[in-house]
């Protein structure tokens, strides 16, 4: 008789010969059981506890001595259905760990049409909606801030007429950059705060033109989050005592 159904099912080697043991001998003692099955004495005790557990044997007391008897096979079937009502049950589960993790990676683009094809590449899957946050752009050559907020003048209406709602932080010494540009999306701080830094869906750009002009584009749910956190714990608080401050006047 081919056994292996046995282990598939998740009975032990020992399990599986004093099951079938039993179903042979039928109501009997643990002494035949274990001339029998030829396992240890330890052995037959302990799997015969296992056994009864899993509504394979079942015994009953006469005196003080136990019967075991092998559970009708057919009951093994309510065995395999319950294992597999406990599979269903955590199926769900079990899907949502096989979905596919985020691919965190980072992108570096070079030199001034690097950095503008970043920027396109940022909003490439943006709707209707979307939410475009930005730290102000910034750089000690001044001849490529000017072109870069140039630029940016022309970025901030293809974004506007493609619908994202747009929110930028600033500070004094760009403002005389941000001609042409909607004030009432801008909010102007007189403290430090990061600059060539912007959040959309979930992605972080960078800038760096200190020395050379690389731009860097990375893909992480995490960061982006934790970017957007910061930049409304200024905007929230500065934003609404920019408005008070305005109505008072």
């Amino acid at each position: 008789m081919d056994t292996t159904i046995l282990e598939d099912i998740g009975l032990t080697h020992a399990e599986i010969k004093i099951y079938l043991a039993l179903n042979e001998l039928g109501s009997t003692t643990a002494g035949p059981i274990l001339d029998k099955s030829g396992l240890q004495n330890s052995v037959v005790h302990m799997t015969l506890h296992k056994l009864v557990e899993k509504g394979f044997v079942s015994y009953i007391i006469k005196g003080k001595t136990r019967y075991y008897q092998a559970a009708d096979p057919r009951n093994v079937l309510k065995f395999i259905e319950e294992k597999k009502k406990r599979f269903e049950a955590i199926i769900p589960e079990l899907l949502i760990q096989q979905q596919p993790q985020e691919k965190q990676e980072a992108e570096i683009y070079q030199g001034f049409t690097g950095f503008k094809n970043m920027l396109y590449e940022l909003i490439s899957d943006g709707k209707s909606g979307d939410e475009f946050l930005f730290f102000v752009f910034y750089s000690k050559d001044k001849v490529q801030l000017e072109k870069a907020h140039a630029f940016y003048r022309d970025y901030e209406k293809e974004r506007k007429e493609r619908g994202f709602i747009i929110k930028g932080i600033i500070t004094p010494d760009t403002l005389p950059y941000m001609k042409g540009r909607d004030m009432s999306t801008l909010l102007l701080v007189d403290f430090p705060v990061p600059t060539n830094i912007s959040i959309f869906h979930n992605k972080v750009i960078f800038t760096l033109w200190e020395d050379n002009m690389v731009s860097y584009m990375i893909h992480s749910t995490q960061l982006a989050e934790s970017f957007r956190q910061y930049f409304y714990s200024i905007w929230n608080k500065y934003k609404t005592e920019d408005k008070n401050s305005k109505k008072k006047k």
